[in-house]
């Protein structure tokens, strides 16, 4: 009897261990998704790449669905020795990191609707940078 409570412990917590990896693996390529849309998003704004709406408006719809899928992918401290940037605020003022990305959803949205042009992408892309830099300041380890 006992070595079945045993083992069926042991399942459970492997079986906690394999969510808890997917969930920081879903966060980390949710993050360099992200990243690469940024990366495309820099190009147009300095001119290193043409400007075209569509990418700049799925620059936006990314950000949106980063927004709506981050408060999902943070759900326990990170263990010692697992290797994130993810920064302890997160989960010692919740409340804040909410409103942080709930502010970077409602702004991608705005951003998204008033890009009509090179120069409303311009002006829309620096407001919704400010709040990543904010958001990455506050809540992410820099290594």
């Amino acid at each position: 009897m006992m070595t079945r409570i045993v083992l069926a412990a042991a399942l459970v917590a492997v079986g906690i261990s394999t969510v808890v990896a997917d969930i920081v693996s879903d966060r980390k390529a949710l993050m360099k998704r992200s990243a690469a849309e940024a990366k495309i998003a820099a190009k147009m704004k300095s001119g290193a790449e043409p400007f075209d709406l569509a990418k700049a408006k799925h620059v936006f719809e990314t950000y949106i669905d980063k927004a709506n899928k981050l408060p999902t992918l943070f759900p326990d401290k990170p263990k010692p020795g697992e290797e994130t940037t993810a920064g302890p605020a997160i989960w010692d003022k919740p409340d804040a990191w909410k409103a942080a990305i709930a502010k970077f959803g409602s702004e991608s949205k705005a951003a998204l609707d008033a890009t009509k042009d090179k120069a409303s992408f311009d002006a829309q892309l620096g407001i919704v940078q400010q709040n990543c830099a904010s958001c990455h300041e506050t809540f992410r380890i820099k290594t």
